[in-house]
């Protein structure tokens, strides 16, 4: 896998739409079971003796479809809670096996959800263009409101499929057809953010720290969070998915999962940079696993910084990058392919949501109504859910 110049990405619209779905939670209960590596680790499982190692394996922990009667259809997790947003506006928390609780409510569908770093901050959006900020540790304050926009009318009626909030609370970056940020603590336009246009569809929003960063198919953006300045652009090896990590990047192709430093980088020497903008640079790779010969996408899920997850045809992959092992293989009880009166069949999608505080992962999978288009209201409405909890593994 090797990258002699910058290329331009393929517009993840229609992509991110099927592999993103509304993210999952539920109470904070998880099962463990001891399983062999030996038995479901594709490559590299054994330890430096060859035997077989044992470790504690998550077990997915179904979440309810329904929150106070009302269907779930979007979810998130805190630290020590879980948010779930509803059909009918609602935002509601969980914590432990306390009654759920109503947070806020917005007009229509809750269509995402987004914790900040720390867990304080939760900002939502409806698939009626509302957007709310709540501070969960006043629950008495007022919730911020604003509106979502577009960048071009031309994008009016996009939700937002990527949402990120900074640890104070202030700045909440959205993708719809650009990538705007807005600043609630005053009543201004987004600013839509530069050096997007060659690497088109965010996988991924992250305040971390002092940047704001966006992956895509190719490359990642990062910015200065209080200047919005575009301070460099960060190709990969290769075309696939990428996420933000703990201060890296977790990026998958057909068969490889990949640690990414996006602070160490190396030149593009063919790579041309735009007028006011840094030139290009190749990321550094902080280490590389095979996680199956089988020649399918890898969805990057989770990176603690010391256990990275994936996603490959319904099975969870928990790779320990610093010993180069395998540490947990768990299958997902749904298909990989979905049900469809359509040839190809599509893939299932999946989403996923990993709490601030790195102990729990919640995953989501859906699938299209059999005789509609997924990406549509109706069809969103149609669409097969199920959600599970899991307890993040340590080695």
């Amino acid at each position: 896998m090797t990258a002699s110049r910058p290329r331009r990405a393929v517009s993840g619209r229609v992509i991110a739409f099927v592999l993103t779905a509304a993210v999952a939670v539920g109470a904070l209960l998880s099962l463990v079971v001891l399983l062999p590596l030996g038995r479901d680790e594709p490559a590299g499982g054994h330890g430096a003796a060859g035997a077989p190692r044992q470790t504690i394996t998550p077990r997915p922990h179904p979440l309810p479809q329904t929150v106070a009667g009302e269907r779930v259809t979007a979810v998130a997790a805190g630290t020590g809670s879980v948010v779930y947003g509803t059909e009918t506006g609602n935002v509601y928390v969980t914590s432990g096996h306390s009654e759920p609780r109503r947070l806020t409510t917005l007009t229509g569908r809750v269509a995402r959800l987004a914790f900040d770093s720390g867990g304080r901050w939760l900002a939502a959006v409806s698939a009626h263009d509302e957007l709310a900020v709540v501070d969960t540790a006043r629950p008495s304050a007022p919730t911020v409101r604003r509106s979502i926009v577009t960048g071009s009318p031309l994008g009016v009626g996009i939700v937002p499929d990527q949402l990120a909030i900074d640890s104070a609370g202030r700045l909440v970056a959205a993708q719809t057809d650009q990538i705007g940020v807005y600043d609630l603590h005053g009543s201004s336009p987004p600013h839509w953010l530069e050096g997007t246009y060659d690497c088109s569809g965010a996988r991924d929003l992250a305040f971390t720290g002092t940047e704001l960063i966006a992956t895509f198919d190719s490359c990642a953006n990062v910015w200065n969070a209080s200047t919005l300045r575009l301070e460099r652009q960060v190709y990969f090896p290769g075309t696939g998915n990428a996420r933000l990590g703990h201060d890296r990047i977790l990026y998958g192709s057909f068969r490889h999962a990949m640690l990414l430093d996006y602070h160490r980088t190396s030149p593009l020497p063919s790579a041309e940079a735009a007028p006011g903008q840094p030139r290009p640079t190749l990321s550094g790779v902080i280490a590389d696993k095979t996680v199956s010969t089988r020649r399918s996408p890898i969805q990057p899920v989770a990176d603690d910084g010391r256990v990275a997850a994936v996603l490959q045809n319904a099975r969870l992959y928990f790779w320990e990058p610093a010993v180069g092992r395998i540490l947990a293989v768990v299958p997902l009880p749904f298909p990989a392919v979905c049900p469809s009166v359509w040839k190809p069949r599509p893939p299932a999608g999946f989403s996923t949501s990993f709490s601030p505080d790195h102990r729990t992962l919640l995953v989501s999978g859906y699938c299209p109504p059999r005789d509609r288009d997924g990406s549509t209201e109706e069809g969103r409405r149609h669409a097969t859910y199920r959600r599970w909890q899991l307890d993040y593994p340590s080695p």
